[in-house]
């Protein structure tokens, strides 16, 4: 917890800081002011003093505004030393003057900062339904099932009691046997009237053998020291709204389906879950096995195992641009988004149907899933 909290701001901040103060200065030359004057220097230390402690909050808005403003001008510094190389090798004496202006008024990174917010929030509100059809060797019944997935939720970030109400009847209009809510449905900032309407709305969405819930870790409010709800409030709600928990235990559908709910694998969690193996043994292997984890982690053991299907979240696909790339180049997820096979085991991936913290998504778009798991030799789309 300590390098989460304290170390890796520290260290993204001191960096921050000192360039930060050099955008400063250079926009105070471009508006022609002396910052060589004491004053000068002393209101700019302080200006640069205050936006970095707004950032302590890494995961803030103030904090996300202030990356991309940053990084934007570092690109353009980049540019702009690559310009001054080209020019010496050219000969060019006479600098581009429009160029100039944009480079030194430093206006050009908070203007593409406010497009790129604009679209992350118009991209976060436009929920699609993403579909698969995957294909199962196991003798499951002639018309297949159909699962609906919610993932991510985050109740209270930007979805609320009229966006939801929506999207829940969108879902019941996709006819789904089973409702999965894979996780993080509500988190650290949603209030406890919030989170009883959620299951409430969540609880009222028709399906032929029911909705079933696995907790993320945000659900149970894990980074707050002072929770809106408790783990006993939950339980109460998703059990008076008819949703079933699975935390480490088996639900079986007719006699050739079980879902598998996994308790989630947070490294804030102080006892080990119980490990895939006790889960499965008891089993039947000729019934389609459907796991439900909230991270996609031990993918290859879970092939191994023996399980058909694994949904997760999680990843939200890299909700900010480009955590997700860079968390699936440096290994850092097993697997970040869509659809992947290993060995027997078919794994989807959901991007989440809104996003923690902002409400922005300047990455992959936010979504509901709706698989398809027929015993025809129709393979995923």
């Amino acid at each position: 917890m300590l390098i989460y909290f304290l170390l890796i701001p520290l260290i993204l901040l001191i960096p921050l800081g000192i360039y930060l103060n050099i955008y400063i200065k250079r926009m105070a030359e471009f508006l022609k002011i002396d910052i060589n004057i004491k004053s000068v220097k002393i209101v700019i230390t302080i200006i640069t003093v205050i936006i970095t402690i707004c950032c302590i909050n890494i995961w803030g808005i103030p904090a996300l505004v202030i990356f991309h403003i940053l990084a934007l001008s570092f690109c353009m510094e980049l540019v702009n030393g690559i310009k001054k190389i080209i020019d010496k090798k050219r000969k060019v004496i006479r600098n581009n003057l429009i160029w100039s202006k944009i480079y030194k008024s430093g206006l050009a990174p908070i203007l593409i900062t406010l497009l790129i917010f604009c679209y992350g929030y118009m991209n976060m509100t436009n929920i699609i339904e993403t579909d698969y059809r995957i294909h199962t060797e196991k003798n499951i019944r002639q018309e297949g099932y159909r699962v609906a997935m919610i993932a991510d939720l985050h109740y209270g970030t930007i979805l609320h009691k009229e966006q939801l109400e929506k999207v829940s009847k969108e879902i019941e209009g996709t006819n789904p046997d089973v409702v999965i809510l894979c996780g993080d449905i509500v988190d650290e900032s949603t209030t406890l009237e919030e989170m009883e309407e959620a299951m409430e709305l969540l609880g009222n969405i028709h399906s032929e053998y029911g909705t079933f819930i696995i907790y993320g870790n945000h659900d149970l409010s894990t980074y707050s020291s002072k929770p809106y709800y408790d783990e006993i409030q939950l339980k109460e709600s998703i059990n008076n709204n008819g949703i079933h928990l699975l935390v480490d235990e088996s639900y079986e559908i007719n006699d050739d389906f079980v879902i598998v709910g996994r308790d989630d694998a947070s490294f804030t969690k102080d006892a080990k879950r119980i490990s895939g193996q006790d889960l499965i043994e008891n089993i039947n292997k000729d019934k389609l096995i459907l796991l439900l984890d909230h991270q996609p982690i031990e993918l290859k053991k879970n092939s191994q195992l023996g399980f058909d299907l694994q949904l997760s979240g999680h990843t939200h696909a890299g909700q900010i641009w480009p955590t997700g790339v860079l968390s699936q180049m440096f290994g850092l997820v097993e697997f970040n988004y869509g659809y992947e096979k290993i060995g027997d085991l078919q794994i989807i991936v959901s991007s989440g149907i809104s996003g923690w913290g902002y409400p922005i998504r300047t990455g992959f778009h936010s979504e509901y899933d709706v698989i398809d798991i027929t015993k025809s030799n129709n393979k995923q789309n």
